[in-house]
């Protein structure tokens, strides 16, 4: 179901309103970052991911439909992105770094973010660049950004049952993975 305000906004846009496009990003940037940025790992990274998603949105708000809800299709915009993102850096091993892991705190304040929960963000992070794009977003969106099934198959363009067997799959590869890497039971 499509928000009013994001339709009034949307409408203007598509009428060539430069100042309502700005507000559109304005609205959602923060939200297209943290989501790029929990399937890349990287801040810098993310903001590009997140850039080309709005310049994406741009050449193609004449194509949305209205009834449609905007932040579950650019949610699928910038997950494409990045899955195709990882895809070509897909043999670039890369850990998460602390620096990015700030850089993302400072973006949403909160100095209670410690040291453990940083070292075990981290070793997940770790862990889910060493698992497919295809089962590492559909973990990301279900078990990180708390979104149901449904809702994964309508951001990801998949069938439900499909959804469905390849959260379980994912979620048995994260285990392995990390039980091997970490040596104790998975926080999954």
């Amino acid at each position: 179901m499509a928000d009013k305000e994001d339709t009034d906004i949307i409408k203007r846009c598509q009428q060539g309103d430069e100042e309502a496009f700005k507000q559109l990003v304005k609205r959602y940037q923060d939200k297209a970052i943290w989501i790029a940025y929990q399937m890349v790992n990287n801040y810098e990274e993310a903001r590009d991911i997140s850039q080309d998603a709005f310049i994406r949105v741009y050449k193609s708000i004449n194509k949305f439909n209205l009834m449609s809800n905007f932040y579950t299709w650019l949610y699928r915009i910038v997950v494409n992105l990045c899955i195709d993102h990882l895809r070509r850096f897909k043999n670039r091993n890369r850990a998460i770094s602390t620096e990015d892991i700030g850089e993302i705190c400072d973006e949403k304040p909160s100095h209670e973010v410690n040291l453990e929960k940083m070292e075990l963000l981290q070793k997940i992070y770790n862990v889910l660049e060493q698992i497919p794009p295809k089962y590492k977003a559909i973990l990301i969106l279900r078990d990180i950004e708390d979104y149901d099934c449904k809702e994964v198959a309508d951001i990801l363009n998949c069938n439900h049952n499909t959804i469905r067997w390849r959260l379980f799959r994912g979620r048995q590869i994260f285990k392995d993975i990390w039980e091997k890497t970490e040596g104790s039971k998975s926080p999954v």
